[in-house]
């Protein structure tokens, strides 16, 4: 129960005041903190920072976007971001730059993000270290334990970063493929940190792996998803999506559409559902999962054709990526050309006309 306190305005309630500041914005209720110490006790108070979080992913998904893009400058750690409207995706963005001083922390790159924390790794001699910080405070934390495998003579890691309801607390995950010699087939790890825990734990019953998934686990109601090809022979791999329960740390597999072909296969988190896409250079297709845990729930939401989009098949240095979909039927995304300026288009695309 939380203790009382004086009432910050002689003119509303307590909790009609912690309510209209629970609806602003993060950049201007950091800036309000220096008001009083009132109201910089209630912005620091765990239950107003819930409160506002609630707030936060309750809006519409459709009205904003953040852009993201992160570039490791020796010891400094540059961050563009951008919280915007979806008709501003059109128009030129003004991206403003974060900087967050990793002077003691080199080689930090971002591997994941979760209700405003950011979380870096750093590739030591000894194995891996995470960090945390917050883009609203630009508050870091200390480095968590050493992360180290298994010895061997080589070895890939993939990370993913998420938060636990049931114990408050903020997790990385850590995925490696070591091998341990020539002759000796790759070794699958995988371990858990939670923010502040004095160690890495080794995650329960997770699959051994025939590659490491692309990109980082993402994030869903408590959980780390990725696709992976699970098996030790090809001819025995299969195609799934492990999930990690960051409760309870343990995984399980969870099977694709009966439909879906295999060409570059990416996850992600569509109207607080799973979803994947594949693009195969010539036709872009999305699946949702409607019930979260249920391979039977998969539904097609989109396939279309390049030709559509007035792209050319099999167009090099390029990829389409799905944004947000609109309640009358209408498909954003923005297509990347990989070039030196990595320029992009924003493509509108309607289901229904076609």
């Amino acid at each position: 129960m939380r203790s009382k306190k004086k009432p910050w305005s002689p003119l509303l309630c307590d909790e009609l005041f912690e309510e209209i500041l629970s609806r602003l914005p993060v950049k201007p209720l950091i800036q309000f903190k220096c008001v009083c110490k009132g109201w910089n006790s209630l912005m620091s108070d765990p239950y107003f920072i819930k409160l506002h979080l609630s707030k936060s992913a309750a809006k519409d998904d459709l009205e904003h976007l953040q852009l993201m893009k992160n570039v490791c400058l020796g010891s400094i750690l540059e961050i563009h971001m951008e919280s915007c409207d979806v008709s501003s995706l059109f128009h030129s963005l003004q991206i403003e730059t974060f900087l967050f001083n990793l002077a003691n922390m080199p080689g930090y790159h971002l591997v994941g993000s979760c209700n405003g924390l950011h979380c870096g790794v750093s590739e030591i001699p000894e194995g891996y270290r995470v960090c945390f910080w917050n883009k609203a405070t630009r508050v870091i934390s200390r480095e968590s334990p050493t992360l180290s495998f298994s010895p061997g003579i080589g070895r890939r890691t993939m990370f993913g970063f998420g938060y636990d309801p049931s114990s408050d607390k903020y997790k990385v995950v850590a995925i490696a493929l070591t091998m341990l010699s020539l002759d000796v087939s790759e070794k699958t790890e995988m371990k858990v940190y939670g923010a502040g825990d004095s160690s890495w734990r080794n995650l329960k019953g997770f699959p051994v792996l025939w590659t490491l998934p692309k990109v980082g686990g993402v994030y869903l109601s408590g959980t780390l998803n990725w696709v992976v090809i699970k098996g030790k022979e090809t001819i025995h791999s299969e195609i799934v999506i492990i999930s990690v329960d960051l409760e309870k740390e343990t995984c399980r597999s969870l099977f694709l559409p009966d439909d879906f072909c295999f060409f570059d296969t990416n996850i992600g988190v569509f109207r607080d559902s799973l979803c994947i896409w594949q693009d195969s250079n010539t036709h872009l297709g999305l699946w949702q999962m409607r019930k979260f845990g249920d391979d039977k729930s998969w539904i097609q939401l989109i396939n279309f054709s390049y030709l559509h989009l007035n792209i050319r098949p099999y167009e090099k240095k390029s990829m389409i990526l799905p944004l947000c979909m609109s309640n009358n039927g209408d498909f954003f995304m923005l297509k990347f050309t990989r070039n030196a300026d990595d320029e992009y288009q924003t493509i509108l695309y309607n289901q229904r006309d076609g």
